[in-house]
């Protein structure tokens, strides 16, 4: 036994050690008037890291279905970047909160782009001493599966771009969950292994065609694809025009082709990531007796309502 005289001042954190909970942290942000309280939620990792995630809730005690919504391209920005995204890019955030959902808004730490790759085509987890954004974002789906207020058996997730990679990746390594996919515009460079010449700049991944199975590692995205379990269901979302549709609809086509439980969407619409609808507008502003207030609200185009339509429907059916 250790003289208690004799250990180290203060605390040191040790990767695999035994650790003293709950050393997570939930605080509540300011929000406009008329919104759902907004929690900020900062999630221990096993690297000693902290995960943000925004979390709002539906009227009522729970326990509610939840959606995970993942941006994908905003690792390493930081809190505010993720609290002003969850106010003012709320779009799809607040009709899931209508249908009954609770909503998670949370990101990785930045990707490290091809590095998913190092590892064996047996594996998922490459040989690093980092952690990559999809093991962030599995560690706080663990989160919420703790939190009395969240259904653990009914969590979805719902991202685009990067956002739609990340959930391929997390389902890869997870055997018991999610309870549903939305993979919106899925860059699924890494994860199918999509063969290009030269570096990874847009001019370089033009794959809006049909892609042959060639175009594709095929033996590593076939093994990956055959650990999601069969039981999650996917719905892998298009954009009509993309320079990556190609790609998108390969994922579509090779979880059919393992007998996953998937359907596919596309869209026509001239901006990338709108399935998250448009930034928040401010409208008149009226007098309530002591200051000015500006209305606030949300003008999204046929597109916009149509896919998230689309996505509360599916969740509905499986979630």
């Amino acid at each position: 036994m250790v003289d208690p005289d004799d250990r180290r001042g203060g605390w040191a954190f040790r990767p695999g050690a035994t650790e003293t909970r709950p050393l997570d942290f939930v605080t509540q942000v300011g929000t406009p008037a008329g919104d759902s309280p907004l929690d900020l939620h900062l999630v221990f990792t096993e690297d000693g890291l902290y995960v943000p995630a925004v979390v709002r809730t539906p009227p009522g005690e729970g326990p509610f279905p939840t959606v995970v919504c993942v941006h994908g391209g905003s690792g390493g920005l930081g809190i505010s970047w993720l609290v002003d995204f969850a106010t003012n890019r709320g779009y799809a955030f607040e009709r899931f909160l209508e249908a009954g959902y609770a909503v998670c808004v949370t990101e990785g730490r930045m990707e490290v782009e091809e590095a998913y790759n190092l590892a064996p085509v047996e594996e998922t987890t490459p040989p690093l001493p980092a952690v990559l954004d999809h093991e962030d974002l599995i560690t706080t789906f663990r989160y919420l599966q703790n939190l009395r207020f969240v259904d653990e058996n009914r969590i979805a997730f719902f991202g685009v771009s990067h956002g739609g990679e990340a959930q391929m990746k997390l389902v890869s390594e997870l055997g018991d969950g999610p309870a549903a996919l939305v993979p919106m515009e899925p860059a699924v460079i890494e994860y199918l292994g999509l063969q290009y010449d030269g570096p990874r700049v847009e001019s370089n991944l033009q794959f809006n065609d049909a892609l042959r199975d060639d175009q594709v590692v095929l033996d590593r995205a076939m093994a990956r694809i055959e650990r999601v379990a069969d039981d999650v269901p996917v719905l892998v979302g298009g954009w009509d025009d993309d320079h990556l549709q190609g790609l998108f609809h390969k994922l579509y086509e090779l979880l059919e082709r393992a007998g996953k439980d998937v359907r596919w969407a596309s869209w026509d619409h001239p901006e990338h990531a709108f399935q998250w609808g448009p930034y928040r507008s401010t409208g008149d502003v009226a007098y309530n007796g002591s200051l000015f207030e500006a209305e606030r609200f949300y003008d999204p185009d046929e597109a916009q309502r149509d896919v998230i339509d689309t996505v509360v429907a599916f969740l509905d059916e499986h979630v």
